[in-house]
């Protein structure tokens, strides 16, 4: 059976590395597809297909940021890394900031497991204590988001962009389920319009520095991103980009730290949808979803084989996630930028239109647009996130239906 987990477990990661640097592809797509072709899987031991779920779950929060910040192609998880991550990119620093997020998703990966038995003990009674006051967390974050704005002008226009991308989001998710409305939203709001102006300046990569030694706040770092990871993955309708904005603030937006925090947010809170489906018999995940269908039971031995796969998957997915960016950098070198972004956009819009349609297109423009507004106003687009997190707020404020009906 040890052989048969191996091989699952590096099919796993093969397939998160596929899922991460290609755009609109989920590992959920994934999930879907296997459990229509379960019939393959007979006479493997269910230990090697949930070694295969997890592998491929972790692999991807780890690979999931090489497009995002070398490109501007972003998925739900890794949107807010656009910002720091590509500014990062464009100094000369882009091997930097891929290594801070694979130390951060390492970082809590360790977290993780040290807090185990505490985890075991204590998180039912902070599931009920978190849950009434998410939506007071998340406005004293925006609030703060906003006042930290140097100036009257820009104060007033990261509110206004804030609550123009909110409406566009509480509309959007509220029409269309969010497997077809993500992906043209966010590539619309962080990639195109970060790609476009990219494109407008004429932008070019600097040459890159490959450190031998990257210095960061890791313990920081760590800390805030497995803590937002944990309310990410206690509680439905609160993603990692909304828990990102809350670690954001608690880090005072400080770069490096920030990187940190979200590299650790995807992972803990996939590390965390595990755990409370254990605790609680929560689904908060596609993976989760995929193992509560293979088995009937989850004990405490799949719960130990769990653990052992994601610290495994964690340590070769960190390693393979920095030897890719070093490859791709070297790559990066000998091409033109501009012309890479024309291509990437094109390949962005294609996207679109394959797995969105006719409306997808219009999300997009819509959320371009929007991007393209706050590059002009020169506040941080950090603010652009509203399109997540008003939604979010007014569902965990219970407003959610009175704006509903009051909108159709």
């Amino acid at each position: 059976m040890f052989l048969e987990i191996l091989l699952f477990v590096l099919l796993g990661i093969v397939l998160g590395f596929f899922t991460g640097l290609a755009p609109g592809i989920h590992p959920n797509t994934i999930f879907a597809f296997t459990l229509s072709l379960s019939f393959l899987f007979i006479g493997f031991p269910i230990q090697a297909i949930l070694a295969f779920v997890v592998s491929l779950a972790v692999s991807n929060t780890f690979f999931d940021f090489i497009p995002s910040i070398f490109f501007g192609a972003p998925e739900e998880d890794s949107a807010i890394s656009v910002l720091p991550g590509h500014r990062m990119l464009l100094k000369g620093r882009g091997y930097e900031a891929i290594f801070l997020t694979a130390m951060g998703g390492l970082g809590v990966t360790f977290l993780t497991v040290m807090s185990l038995p505490f985890l075991f003990v204590l998180l039912p009674s902070i599931y009920f204590a978190i849950k009434p006051v998410i939506h007071i967390i998340l406005i004293a974050a925006v609030l703060w988001m906003v006042w930290m704005e140097r100036g009257t002008k820009k104060r007033l226009a990261a509110a206004s962009i804030f609550l123009a991308s909110g409406i566009f989001g509480f509309i959007t998710l509220n029409s269309l389920p969010s497997d077809g409305a993500l992906f043209p939203a966010l590539t619309g709001l962080f990639g195109l319009s970060t790609i476009l102006t990219s494109i407008m300046e004429k932008t070019r990569i600097p040459p890159q520095k490959i450190q031998s030694e990257v210095h960061g706040n890791w313990l920081k770092g760590s800390l805030a991103g497995w803590m937002a990871g944990m309310i990410s993955g206690l509680l439905p309708g609160l993603g990692s980009s909304q828990a990102g904005i809350i670690a954001a603030q608690a880090l005072k937006a400080k770069m490096k730290e920030f990187l940190i925090a979200l590299g650790g947010i995807n992972t803990s809170n996939m590390f965390f949808t595990f755990i409370v489906f254990y605790l609680l018999g929560k689904t908060r995940s596609g993976a989760v979803w995929m193992i509560s269908q293979i088995m009937d039971q989850f004990t405490v031995q799949d719960m130990g084989i769990l653990v052992v796969v994601g610290v495994i998957t964690a340590l070769v997915s960190a390693v393979a996630t920095i030897k890719a960016a070093r490859l791709l950098l070297g790559f990066m070198r000998k091409l033109n930028y501009t012309k890479t972004m024309i291509i990437t956009a094109c390949v962005l819009s294609f996207m679109i239109v394959a797995l969105s349609g006719p409306l997808g297109v219009m999300i997009s423009v819509t959320g371009t647009f929007l991007g393209l507004l706050a590059v002009s106003t020169g506040i941080k687009r950090t603010n652009l996130m509203g399109f997540l997190i008003l939604p979010t707020i007014l569902y965990f404020s219970g407003f959610n239906p009175f704006f509903s009906g009051i909108l159709w």
